[in-house]
């Protein structure tokens, strides 16, 4: 089972897009990130793994960790985007005949 999730500042309605399938329990999310501002300044951070969360927790966590940063560079930012992925769980074995 794999979901990832990649949220940007120039999808429309906020909202962000899924592929897969996602975690029903608490999982590690491997997260990558990109600020980019005004002057021409880009922020990359890569392979930053969160604490286990779930689907529904993983939003608000990095909500908060992209102000944090925006804090740091003054809240100038002209772009912004993530993504996060979570990888493992348990597939059903199927019976052979």
């Amino acid at each position: 089972m794999t979901c990832t999730i990649f949220y940007t500042t120039a999808m429309p309605n906020d909202r962000a897009q899924v592929s897969g399938t996602a975690p029903r329990k608490p999982m590690r999310w491997a997260v990558e990130y990109l600020i980019k501002t005004p002057d021409g300044r880009t922020l990359v951070e890569s392979t930053k793994t969160i604490q286990r969360a779930t689907f529904e927790e993983l939003r608000a966590i990095m909500d908060h960790i992209i102000g944090a940063i925006g804090d740091e560079a003054g809240n100038i930012a002209s772009f912004v985007s993530w993504r996060a992925t979570a990888r493992g769980g348990r597939s059903k074995r199927r019976a052979r005949r």
